[in-house]
């Protein structure tokens, strides 16, 4: 097949949907297809794929959205591709796989993360008057409107069901294939090859570590989560433990919180890795209280990683775990008494064993590989009903 892949940044070092895209289309390539990358700029090369540069305005950001989406969608239309793929900011596609899940309702979902109500109020009037909010809707919008509206693939049971309410979208042209993981880079093996060089250096001994994976540590709940930790250190939680804060969202406000809630001393900050599985191997378990997650990558590794999760209904990635089994879905971050209890849950070795095996086995459901075979098949169905 002739396929078009669209994103604004080709890069795998970028975030969750850029590094997915990249796989993919190695792997379209590796597989006889002819896969054209339509980007604004891109830093990953590979044989059998052909570039083509998206003009874009750079500043502000609403015209380089809207930019983008325009000039993306006059090149695909000149290319006559069997398909054409957006993951999101495309005004022209046959499958749409939004990573992001609907625009709208992570605007109102994500603004739960500002529990001050005067500073929620700042940040949903700048939401309301900023011109990139609208224009990132509308072009969302605009393929959903289309009298042939495309094939749809959503990469979790949530945003499945958001796409279905919100736009109204015929339910059998929406389907649900989860994120797949690379179940050989994140292995349970990690830990024998990675623990203890890792937490030397991170000045850590035997203390239980609680791992936190992001790059927006307030929409990812990290204020919660230190209010749970410090209630569990309030109480007595039995055992010694730290805090690892994985990611390059800045830290400063939750640093100077962190001592009036008498948790000054626990929390340890990675600023961004490329080796993310060696402190997946040297961390307990992954908490992850988000307000909103289309389908969270961190769980996915932290499973592979034979890590129990803790995370939220606002993630996607919840609707594969099993409660009391491969970790606990809470119903709002902001239930701190409930997260607390729940992580505290997994301060018993016994428990977090048991918990770490159902974890992996989870995790071998969801490879990399079986992602790219139902990609495939949506691919090739929609190919051949356009042939004709």
């Amino acid at each position: 097949m002739r396929i078009a892949l669209s994103i604004d940044t080709f890069s795998r070092t970028k975030g969750g949907a850029e590094q997915y895209l990249v796989d993919l289309a190695q792997r379209l390539s590796h597989h006889g297809h002819e896969v054209h990358i339509f980007a604004s700029q891109w830093d990953e090369v590979g044989d059998g794929l052909s570039f083509h540069k998206v003009p874009v305005i750079p500043f502000p950001k609403s015209l380089r959205f809207a930019s983008f989406a325009i000039n993306n969608a006059r090149s695909i239309r000149e290319g006559r591709f069997d398909i054409a793929l957006g993951l999101g900011n495309t005004l022209v596609a046959n499958v749409l796989q939004p990573h992001g899940g609907v625009h709208w309702i992570w605007f109102w979902r994500s603004l739960r993360a500002y529990e001050n109500p005067v500073l929620r109020g700042i940040k949903l009037m700048g939401r309301l008057l900023s011109v990139k909010q609208w224009v990132s809707g509308l072009i969302e919008e605009v393929p959903y409107r289309r009298q042939c509206c495309p094939r749809v693939i959503a990469i979790s049971q949530m945003v499945r069901d958001d796409i279905i309410r919100h736009y109204r979208v015929p339910s059998e042209r929406v389907t649900l294939i989860y994120n797949g993981v690379d179940l050989e880079r994140f292995h349970p093996e990690n830990k024998r090859r990675y623990r203890e060089g890792i937490r030397k250096s991170l000045g850590i001994a035997e203390e239980l570590v609680v791992l936190f994976v992001s790059n927006n540590h307030r929409m990812k709940g990290l204020g919660c989560l230190i209010r749970a930790l410090a209630r569990i250190k309030e109480k007595g939680g039995g055992r010694p433990f730290k805090l690892l804060v994985l990611g390059r969202g800045s830290m400063n406000r939750y640093l100077h919180v962190a001592p009036r809630l008498g948790f000054d001393e626990g929390i340890i900050s990675v600023q961004g890795t490329p080796y993310p599985e060696k402190y997946y191997g040297a961390a307990d378990f992954l908490v992850h209280p988000t307000f909103y997650d289309a389908c969270s990558l961190a769980v996915f590794e932290a499973l592979a990683s034979g890590l129990p999760v803790i995370t939220t209904k606002s993630n996607g990635a919840g609707g594969i775990i099993t409660d009391g089994r491969e970790g606990f879905v809470v119903d709002d971050p902001r239930d701190i008494s409930t997260l607390a209890d729940r992580i505290h849950h997994f301060f018993d070795d016994r428990t977090r064993e048991a918990s770490s095996r159902a974890a992996r086995e989870l995790a071998e459901r969801y490879p990399m590989e079986r992602n790219f075979q139902e990609m495939l098949e949506v691919f090739q169905e929609v190919a051949a009903q356009k042939s004709p």
